[in-house]
């Protein structure tokens, strides 16, 4: 069964192309395995909104996800932590790659 799966990962004072690629990269690894992937800047796709704006469309996505798969720059972001904080609270479980 296909899982829906929120990235949650730094956004904010990030290169645009730099985004791209690892959200990107995560996408394809989260779909390669079958599921599908909830990636923020698709979501939001206006790097210009405010913070608490673009965060409102990606709290509102990630409670309809069945996982969140955290990217390594997570702990390095207030709203990845803030996503990760609401999984948990929402028992919303860690998405781990199946290894092939």
């Amino acid at each position: 069964m296909a899982l829906k799966v929120y990235i949650a990962g730094k956004v904010s004072g990030e290169p645009l192309a730099q985004c791209t690629m690892k959200f990107g990269a995560a996408q394809k690894l989260i779909e390669s395995q079958g599921h599908v992937a909830f990636n923020p800047l698709q979501l939001v796709n206006d790097f210009k909104m405010p913070w608490h704006m673009a965060m409102r469309i990606c709290l509102a996505s990630l409670a309809s996800c069945d996982a969140i798969y955290a990217l390594p720059c997570s702990l390095d972001s207030s709203g990845a932590l803030i996503e990760l904080q609401i999984a948990r609270m929402l028992k919303i479980p860690l998405f781990k790659i199946e290894k092939k």
